[in-house]
């Protein structure tokens, strides 16, 4: 008898005119238990149901990963007609082999035994509550993750859990071997809800993406909250803030919180940054080293600085990208520049980003930065000025990165930028991307 060699299959079904021939899904049938690695994405009109439905319910002592992605309509459902045969049949999956499952749109029972013991689990698009079609329960999911004690990475992808009808608080459980937290969506609060119950450890990576594209009535409790659950674990300094186009992103060594980012400019946005950013406790502020500004800065960036200013004392660097003049009055070094009075000792003055020590500006359409701001800025920073006989502090700027040809300067911007050489240690000028 021919040995069998594990094999990988991978099926891809996006035309619903042209189903795949039932001869061709027959002999993927009679080869399955062979199979060590099943990838399907597509939709799950018949006959590719009949395989699937095969590889959630049948034995294959060799599978060891399982991806299936089941396009739009109410997806792949999988429930118990009969709970005892039912159940049974889904746990001849099951085998120490498996180690890896993604249900994308698929519905399965949330006992079923190919949800244990795996090292990687991905859950997305169940939003589904009938009676055919049920999204887990929180107690379901803790469950799940109670039958992985050697899980390494989670994600969960538009997923709406159901309600629970139980009053009592869930056990919390650890999985000590957890290295990567992945939740996205639009309602996050009850995903979230899941980082109450579980310990892992502090080096874990979590990200956490509100794939809304506004942020709605309910976005400070729902922030919060989130934040709440990732402060069971220290956050891994230095955090460093990144706005690009309509995102923000907060990110650590070991954390990630991705939002949609308010719109200053629109006369219809009730939300400012500094709205948004005061949501984030002291020690989170304090954290914060860098800030990037994307796309956005056109629109937003003099908010954006004002915002940063008063709450980020210890940012070191700032990165505009694309460059351009600030929406301000004045210069945009005189915005960062602002001196303040603080709010806990009023006769002592403050200076805002004290700690700035480093640019990096990136010009569009291979326009020259405003050199001269920035040397006034370089000068301020470097001078000893006192305002009202009280000392600013401030650290001096050590280090400019900017994308400019210094051969298409003309003879006043050669000159200032020779000027700004010579104030700063390190001017670092890069060719700009044709």
């Amino acid at each position: 008898m021919a040995r069998q060699i594990p094999v990988t299959v991978y099926m891809n079904y996006q035309s619903i005119k042209s189903p795949p021939s039932q001869k061709l899904m027959d002999d993927v049938r009679c080869k399955r238990v062979a199979f060590r690695e099943v990838v399907y994405t597509g939709y799950d009109g018949k006959p590719i149901e009949e395989v699937l439905r095969d590889c959630l319910l049948a034995p294959a002592p060799h599978l060891r990963s399982l991806d299936i992605a089941v396009s739009r309509g109410s997806g792949l459902v999988l429930q118990n007609k009969d709970s005892d045969s039912q159940g049974a049949q889904v746990n001849l999956v099951t085998g120490s082999n498996l180690t890896s499952v993604r249900l994308s749109n698929v519905y399965i029972p949330w006992s079923a035994a190919i949800l244990q013991g795996l090292h990687s689990l991905s859950l997305e698009y169940l939003n589904m509550a009938g009676t055919n079609r049920t999204s887990p329960t929180l107690r379901d999911l803790l469950k799940i993750l109670q039958g992985c004690p050697e899980l390494r990475s989670l994600t969960l992808r538009y997923l709406t859990l159901c309600p629970d009808d139980q009053r009592e608080a869930p056990t919390r459980i650890s999985l000590d071997k957890l290295g990567q937290i992945y939740l996205s969506g639009r309602a996050l609060r009850p995903t979230c809800d899941i980082l109450q119950y579980i310990e892992y450890p502090r080096t874990a990576k979590v990200s956490v993406s509100d794939e809304n594209r506004v942020l709605d009535d309910g976005w400070q409790v729902d922030i919060g909250v989130v934040l709440s659950q990732l402060a069971q674990n220290q956050i891994i300094a230095p955090l460093h803030l990144k706005i690009v186009r309509s995102r923000l992103t907060l990110s650590a060594i070991n954390y990630q919180i991705d939002i949609p980012s308010p719109n200053e400019e629109s006369a219809s946005s009730r939300i400012t940054y500094k709205d948004l950013l005061y949501n984030l406790d002291a020690l989170t502020l304090a954290a914060v080293t860098s800030l990037h500004m994307g796309s956005s800065a056109s629109q937003n960036s003099t908010a954006i600085l004002m915002a940063a200013n008063d709450l980020f004392p210890n940012l070191t660097k700032l990165s505009i990208s694309p460059y351009q003049r600030l929406k301000s009055k004045k210069p945009w070094h005189v915005v960062l520049e602002k001196v303040v009075q603080s709010a806990d000792e009023v006769n002592r003055l403050t200076f805002l980003c004290p700690n700035l020590t480093s640019l990096e500006i990136a010009t569009a359409d291979g326009d020259c930065p405003d050199l001269s701001s920035i040397l006034q800025l370089v000068r301020i920073r470097n001078s000893d000025k006192k305002s009202k006989g009280k000392r600013v502090e401030r650290s001096p700027i050590t280090s400019i990165s900017m994308n400019l040809e210094s051969g298409k300067l003309s003879s006043e911007q050669q000159g200032l930028l020779k000027e700004l050489k010579g104030d700063v240690d390190n001017v670092h000028c890069v060719s700009p991307l044709l």
